[in-house]
């Protein structure tokens, strides 16, 4: 009896084995592209339940939130949580022990039957590791996770800066349209002059070429327009060419009381410094893990069989690896720099972020006086054109005197819209590197390069 126990053993233990293995399930790729051709067809019921209407003027917010549910990118590299998450389930899964089982067929001699041998063997060295190990898959699915929301919080401030870009290149259209429309008259007025010899040519072309100018601006206007809205169709997963209704983009300017403060919370609140600190956390413990790595691996076990007499032995079973040559240097010289690397890359990157949010406020009050100069430069502008055109219709000045004045209150009327446009873009851009708005990510951790 045992015998067959003996001999069973190692069988036994292998079916369990196989029996709790994973099996192989097929999933192939779909090779349609996963672009919807209406925005009604885009997911819009937020992670509270909240369900965005898709089917008015979409509003600075509802394009952000649109754009975070249904960006084909965000989709990837949500993925890459999983992946971290199996890390940090493989980093607690203790190794697998080994059987080992043998036979011996009694072919001559004295001896009166077969031998057998079975043996038992767990490496448990990797118990010295295991909390280093732990420490660091936990840190690596932390920087997964905040890397993925600040990857959403930068597809929010993208969304909203296309946003403000159509809305940019619809007031800019409309301003050269409105220039068009009254420069329109006053060609077909030079042309019926030059007609009649009452005006030379060379004064002809050069109010036709106030037109020609506007008419151009126009095309290049559209083409941009149509671009800016590829953008957006691209991040909310559209089709390229879908309209999406936008209302006219309203952005909460920032309060200078805020920036400051902002500014000097910057390595507790924004996800990417924090991701990049947990990076460093993930390599301290592996540096921690190779230097416990390299004293004695040990594996314990436990052997016994039948010789060819008939005698049964059991016994324990130890096997140890001497530190001699190797001793886990090349694993450890790797990790070190590694650490050594990222807080480089924490403190180049935590200069770049105050920098960047310092030069941008800088930037902001520079654009505030710029486009209030504008604004009143092109209401001037603006006054002196309708003017003109009073003088004009009654004669009083030339076509080309009345095409230059239209011209330049078109040119002033889109200065203060670009600079308008530029002003709100670097205040949703200031609001990003400030990470304000952000749901809060839990506190960092404390072995970082703080």
């Amino acid at each position: 009896m045992r015998l067959n126990l003996l001999s069973a053993t190692p069988w036994l233990l292998a079916c369990c084995a196989l029996a709790a293995c994973a099996s192989y399930r097929p999933a192939p790729l779909v090779t349609a592209p996963p672009l919807q051709d209406r925005p009604g067809a885009l997911a819009h019921v937020l992670p509270d339940g909240r369900v965005l209407s898709v089917a008015g003027p979409l509003s600075l917010a509802d394009v952000a939130a649109l754009a975070v549910l249904n960006d084909p990118d965000l989709a990837a590299a949500r993925a890459r949580h999983d992946v971290a998450a199996a890390e940090l389930l493989n980093a607690g899964l203790p190794p697998d022990p080994s059987i080992s089982g043998g036979f011996a067929a009694l072919l001559g001699g004295p001896a009166s039957m077969s031998s057998l041998s079975a043996g038992f063997m767990e490496d448990v060295g990797a118990l010295v590791t295991y909390k280093a190990a732990r420490q660091a898959a936990r840190a690596g699915l932390a920087q997964i996770d905040a890397g993925i929301l600040w990857q959403e919080w930068q597809v929010v401030a993208q969304a909203e800066q296309l946003d403000v870009a159509l809305a940019t290149d619809r007031a800019t259209i409309a301003s050269l349209r409105q220039d068009a429309a009254a420069l329109e008259p006053v060609d077909a007025a030079v042309r019926r002059q030059i007609a009649q010899s009452n005006q030379t040519l060379a004064d002809g072309a050069l109010a036709q070429a106030a037109l020609a100018t506007v008419q151009a601006s126009l095309d290049t206007e559209a083409q941009k327009m149509a671009g800016d809205r590829d953008q957006l169709d691209a991040l909310l997963g559209l089709v390229p060419g879908t309209d999406v209704p936008l209302a006219p983009p309203v952005p909460a300017p920032l309060a200078p009381a805020v920036i400051a403060p902002a500014i000097a919370t910057l390595a507790q609140r924004r996800p990417d410094l924090i991701a990049l600190r947990y990076g460093y956390a993930q390599a301290d413990a592996r540096l921690r893990a190779s230097i416990l790595g390299q004293f004695l691996p040990i594996s314990l076990g436990a052997s016994g069989g039948r010789d060819t007499s008939g005698v049964y032995s059991a016994g324990p079973q130890v096997t140890l690896t001497l530190p001699l040559f190797n001793r886990n240097r090349g694993v450890t010289a790797v990790a070190s720099a590694s650490r050594a690397e990222l807080a480089a890359q924490y403190q180049a990157s935590l200069a770049g972020a105050v920098g960047g949010a310092r030069a941008l406020s800088a930037s902001i009050a520079l654009l505030q006086t710029q486009a209030g100069a504008a604004a009143v430069a092109a209401t001037r502008a603006a006054a002196a054109a309708t003017a003109a055109r009073r003088s004009f219709d009654e004669g009083q000045i030339t076509a080309l005197a009345f095409a230059g004045l239209q011209s330049a209150a078109g040119d002033r009327a889109r200065t203060e819209i670009s600079l308008r446009g530029q002003l709100q873009t670097e205040e949703i851009s200031l609001a990003t590197l400030l990470g304000l708005g952000l749901p809060p990510l839990g506190p960092a951790p404390k072995d970082s390069a703080s």
